[in-house]
Formats: C-alpha cells, sequence, structure tokens
C-alpha cells in the first residue's frame, strides 16, 4: 500500500514519499494542490514530476515573475492553435552554467570549452565570454551561444 504524501504547501513536504504513491493518490495530490485533474495524457510518471516540480518551486519561491510572463504567453499561443514549436518560438535558451563543458567542431577539429565562474576556458586560456572564444576560434565576430549551439538558428 502506498504512503500518504503530505501536503506540498506544509513544511517538511516530502518528494521522496511521491515515488511510492499510486497513480489514484497522485491524483488525488494533484486535485487538492493543483486544482482540477491532471491531463489524462498524464502518466504516473509525468504526474510525479509536475508535482516534485511543484514542491520544489514552492518550498524555493516558484517561478520569476518574467518565466511566469513567458509561460502564460506559451499557453495563450497554445491555447489559440500554435504548434508547440510555434508557441515556444523566440523564447531564448538559458547561458550555459558554470561546469558546462561544450563540444564544437570547426574546421575539422573538435574543440572544447569549459564555462568557469571568471569566464570561458578554452586552449589553456580563459576568455571573458564564449563570444570571445568564438571570435578566437574563427577569426571573425561571432554570437558565441549561437555558435556553441546554446541558441536557436544553429547549424
Amino acid at each position: 500500500m502506498a504512503r500518504s504524501v503530505k501536503p506540498h504547501r506544509e513544511a517538511g513536504a516530502d518528494i521522496a514519499a511521491l515515488e511510492a504513491s499510486s497513480a489514484a493518490d497522485l491524483r488525488r495530490l494533484w486535485a487538492d494542490h493543483l486544482g482540477g485533474a491532471p491531463p489524462s495524457t498524464f502518466s504516473a510518471r509525468l504526474m510525479r514530476l509536475a508535482l516534485a516540480w511543484r514542491i520544489q518551486a514552492d518550498r524555493d519561491g516558484g517561478e520569476s515573475p518574467a518565466i511566469r510572463r513567458q509561460w502564460q504567453a506559451v499557453m495563450r499561443r497554445r491555447a489559440a492553435g500554435s504548434s508547440a514549436r510555434e508557441a515556444v518560438g523566440g523564447l531564448r535558451s538559458p547561458d550555459a552554467q558554470t561546469g558546462t563543458r561544450l563540444m564544437k567542431a570547426w574546421r575539422g577539429e573538435t574543440h572544447e570549452v569549459i564555462v568557469l565562474e571568471t569566464g570561458v576556458l578554452w586552449q589553456g586560456r580563459t576568455y571573458a565570454s564564449l563570444s570571445a572564444v568564438a571570435r578566437a576560434m574563427t577569426g571573425t565576430p561571432r554570437n558565441g551561444p549561437k555558435f556553441f549551439g546554446l541558441r536557436e538558428g544553429t547549424r
């Protein structure tokens, strides 16, 4: 029998308990804490992921107002009949975080860059940005995040 999960708004909400919850328990939790029923296409796994995200968002203060506005715009476009790809078009991907290792094939060679707190490491030298690395690598000004595949429009 599945353990009962504490309401996610209580201090000490237990994300791990979601794993032991049945699909019926997850649907009840969804209705109690998110309002309404989960989408009919959601599996127990997707309900667990969504509920765990909500627990963490509530604990950490939720998404920023800017992110909330972006999601609301995406939902409006989807409701108006846009495809998922069209609905998210124009949203920017987050920049690479400290410790991220990026690989780029350029002119027959594979280049590795590592994002540091103080810049970007490439071939033993620290650069101020991905754009500075892209410029050093290619010899021409480039949008670094786009060049390294972190933005739309890359080839």
